[in-house]
Order: C-alpha cells, then sequence, then structure tokens
C-alpha cells in the first residue's frame, strides 16, 4: 500500500522513539510505500529529508507547543494547516495514496486533511486519543460556550466527519465519541490501544544506589508535571506513608506544575520524595526497571477516557503499576480484568496508599502482577498488534 502520515509533532524517524514514529516504522517494514509529512524543528526551511531511508517532509512554521495565547496558538495552527496542505500537495503530486494515516492533535488538521482526501481520492484513517475543548471545560479554563471552545468543537467535529476509521485506545474512548457524534457507524471504529516496540533494558542499580536508594522500596513518577496528571497527590501520598521508612518516592520529570509540587513537599518536610530532573531516556529506563512501583496519575476531574502511554513502559519492562485515575476511563477496569496493576481514583489518597502498601507488603503480589503484566503487552500491545488492526480495518 501506498500510504500517507500526516503529523504536528514528530520525532525523527532515525530514532525510533515515540508511539508514532514506531507506527510508521512498522509500515516500512512490512513492505508498505510510506511518505511522512510533518512540522520541522529548528529548521530553516521547508524540505524533503530522507529519515531511515523514508522520505519526510518537514514544514517550516510558527512554533505552537510553547504558547500560552490560545489565540496566538490558534493562529499558528491555521499557518501550520494552511502549509502543511500546501507543500503535500506540491511535493507529493505524483504520489497515488490508498489511504491517510493521521493523530488525534490538533483538530485543525481536519482542514488538511478534508483538502488531501479530495485530491488523492482516498479514504482516511484517525487515530483518536486526545480533545482539547472537553478536557478545558472540565478544569474549568473556559465553558463549552465560550469562542475558543467553540472553535475546537466545530473543527473536532469537522475532523471526525472526514475519518472513514476512527482507532481509539478503549471501549469508553469510543463510546465519548458516540456522545459528541451518535451519527457515526459502529463499523468505523477501531478498538486501538496504544503500542511500543519491547524494550530490552538492563536494570540500572548502580544509578539506583547513586541517588541514595539501595534498600529502599521505591515508587517512581516519570513524565509531565502539569495539571493532567495531578501530581501533587503523589505527593499527598508520600505523606501518608511517612510512617513507611523504607518506601520512597522518586519523581523524573518537568512541566509547569513541577515548582509548586517541590514546595510542597518541602513545606510538609518530606523526606521520602526524591526529584530528578532529567535523565536521558536510556538511563531512565534503566532505572525505571530497577524499581518496584511505577505510578500513573491523573486528575480526577479528567471528562475524558485516558489510556496513559507510559502504561505500556511499566507493563513492557515488568514495573508493577499503581495507577491514581480519574472517573471516567475504564483504564482500571483494563487493568484489573488482565490482573496487570492497581488502581483506585486519584483524589482518594486512604485507598491509594492501602493500594500501594498491598503491594509492598506481599512480594508474591508483585511478582504475580509483573508476569501478567508482561502477558498482557505481548498479546496485545506491541507495535505489531497496532500494525495488524489498522490494516484488517483498512483491507477489509
Amino acid at each position: 500500500m501506498n500510504i500517507l502520515f500526516l503529523f504536528c509533532h514528530l520525532p525523527t524517524l532515525d530514532s525510533n522513539n515515540g508511539l508514532f514514529v514506531q507506527l510508521v516504522n512498522v509500515f516500512v517494514n512490512h513492505g508498505h510505500h510510506v511518505c511522512v509529512s510533518a512540522k520541522g524543528q529548528g529548521i530553516n526551511k521547508t524540505q524533503v529529508v530522507n529519515e531511515n531511508g523514508i522520505d519526510v517532509l518537514r514544514i517550516k512554521s510558527h512554533d505552537f507547543t510553547a504558547v500560552s495565547n490560545n489565540v496566538k496558538k490558534a493562529l499558528a495552527y491555521q499557518e501550520y494547516s494552511i502549509k502543511q496542505r500546501y507543500y503535500t500537495k506540491r511535493i507529493f503530486k505524483n504520489e497515488k495514496f490508498d489511504i491517510i494515516i493521521s493523530h488525534s492533535l490538533p483538530p485543525e488538521l481536519a482542514y488538511i486533511v478534508g483538502r488531501l482526501k479530495s485530491y488523492y481520492k482516498c479514504p482516511f484513517y484517525l487515530i483518536q486519543s486526545d480533545y482539547t475543548w472537553q478536557d478545558a471545560v472540565s478544569f474549568g479554563y473556559f465553558t463549552e460556550g465560550n469562542i475558543v471552545a467553540r472553535y475546537y468543537r466545530y473543527w473536532e467535529k469537522r475532523m471526525i466527519e472526514q475519518a472513514d476509521y476512527i482507532g481509539c485506545p478503549t471501549k469508553e474512548n469510543i463510546s465519548f465519541i458516540k456522545r459528541y457524534y451518535p451519527y457515526v457507524k459502529d463499523e468505523s471504529f477501531d478498538l486501538l490501544p496504544f503500542w511500543l516496540n519491547e524494550l530490552n533494558v538492563t536494570p540500572n542499580y548502580e544509578l539506583k544506589k547513586e541517588m541514595g536508594l539501595d534498600g529502599k522500596f521505591v515508587v517512581v513518577y516519570g513524565g509531565s508535571v502539569g495539571a493532567a496528571q495531578r501530581v501533587d497527590h503523589a505527593i499527598e501520598l508520600a505523606e501518608a506513608c511517612k510512617d513507611k521508612k523504607e518506601i520512597v518516592f522518586v519523581i523524573l520529570g518537568r512541566g509547569p506544575m513541577l515548582s509548586q509540587i517541590k514546595r510542597m513537599a518541602e513545606e510538609r518536610n518530606l523526606d521520602n520524595v526524591v526529584f530528578k530532573d532529567f535523565l536521558p531516556q536510556d538511563q531512565y529506563l534503566r532505572f525505571l526497571s530497577a524499581c518496584d512501583v511505577g505510578l500513573i496519575m491523573l486528575n480526577e476531574k479528567t471528562a475524558i477516557p485516558n489510556f496513559p502511554s507510559k502504561a505500556i513502559s511499566y507493563l513492557n519492562m515488568r514495573v508493577p503499576i499503581l495507577a491514581a485515575l480519574d472517573y471516567v476511563t475504564d483504564f482500571g477496569r483494563f487493568l484489573t480484568d488482565n490482573q496487570a496493576g492497581l488502581w483506585a481514583y486519584s483524589d482518594k489518597i486512604q485507598d491509594l496508599r492501602q493500594e500501594l502498601l498491598d503491594y509492598y507488603n506481599n512480594s508474591d503480589l508483585r511478582e504475580q502482577v509483573k508476569e501478567n503484566g508482561y502477558k498482557l503487552y505481548k498479546t496485545q500491545l506491541t507495535t505489531k498488534h497496532a500494525y495488524q488492526t489498522i490494516m484488517n480495518k483498512v483491507t477489509k
């Protein structure tokens, strides 16, 4: 098949890091002809570059990731949408694509997709897991009637209507879409959990020792520290576990809420919380695999049924999961059904404490969860599974 991938954010394909980089590469590895159109980082001009043997159109455009003003961000997205449509048609004008594949952010991509679908006369597969205005409303940034919400609702609606196939990570995610767009046919949907190439990682116990954690029961959180994650609940959990001197919480991450989280730990005199700003990816994974529990943190106010992608690396590396979840996701049921982790609602600190102590006091439970999680990864969550799911839908 001839496939056009459309992205905004996409690391270099040579790195093979990230969900969508791995997805593109697995299609190439199965013999498909692939072209990619994505934003360039730090480039002087729009150009086609070869990444891992793949032609990638990297588009020069204003940044829209570090922009806090919603109007400026929207204008930057619009600029990028116009440029991506123009340059994609120009550079790949002689290509004949069988399908266009894209992810869910930003919804302004609907403008590009509609034009390119018509130009190439091919269907569109949308991988839909992220939403803009629904989370912003649930966090109280604005109301559903706000002009910004209406703007994103318009583009989201257009995106959904353009999709011939929609891959979602959970059943509740599909139900969420149907709540707003009940006219989408059931056969359009795919259950498409997130994926990851297998990580063959050797645990780094030396780094653990260098951090003063030798002999400790280490609970680690790695990732973004923002409003959507509510890492402050991890600090509250650490405070609730102060009586267990061997339990230590390690926060590895960056984000707008990090300084607030650090101040919170200092004000409460918590000596069982360690902050580490940054580790290279390989070191992070080796350290993670040497830890006892991996934390997943979601804001309990989230209105979207999320499937936290970091869970797959935990499952892959046999790190027992403790998930602090919102009230709408079905990820907790996913863990329970597969006996692959423990969870509680994010704002129920004592419930989280009890689940953590179940791990702490029961090594057999930890070992069973490790094996169940790895089996779940191997049977449902590899990049090959994602590839097969998409191909089964588009070739049916």
